[in-house]
């Protein structure tokens, strides 16, 4: 079981609240994207591959979260400078998954926040303040709970 941990993303000393490292990366047309681009709303920010077999068994409980949640930000970064972009495509438009995926072809988005372990989930508040992470599949309920850490009216 994976589980959220939680980050210190509330300040407990003088220190200001630190946005997370932004990073660009590429949506499906090919367009430049940056993290920071989607701040001032919650954002799940997930690393995926797929030739990753823990990658594809929780893409169906992040595409129910997205229906659910349409005040929250899903950003699935595939980790294309290690997978393949026609594969990646090919597996999306054979799944149906209608959440925004964007395209780490430079490998920028996987050095800025270390993934190398995949899947790995971001949980970023409206600030741009990363709230908590987990890395691992994640199931619905823990799904869930990382959604309602950054957006209280989460269903």
């Amino acid at each position: 079981m994976v589980s959220v941990n939680t980050t210190q993303a509330e300040a407990e000393s003088p220190e200001p609240i630190q946005t997370t490292a932004d990073f660009t990366v590429f949506d499906r047309s090919g367009n430049a994207v940056r993290l920071s681009d989607y701040f001032g709303k919650p954002i799940v920010l997930n690393f995926w591959a797929s030739w990753c077999p823990p990658c594809k068994a929780e893409m169906p409980h992040f595409e129910a979260a997205y229906l659910a949640n349409p005040d929250v930000q899903f950003l699935m970064v595939n980790m294309t400078s290690g997978d393949n972009m026609d594969n990646a495509k090919s597996f999306l438009a054979e799944s149906g998954y209608t959440f925004p995926v964007l395209f780490d072809t430079t490998g920028e988005a996987g050095y800025v926040y270390q993934a190398s372990s995949l899947p790995m989930t971001m949980f970023i508040d409206e600030r741009g303040v990363l709230v908590t992470y987990a890395v691992g599949a994640l199931d619905a309920e823990t799904l869930a709970r990382g959604i309602e850490m950054i957006n209280p009216d989460a269903e």
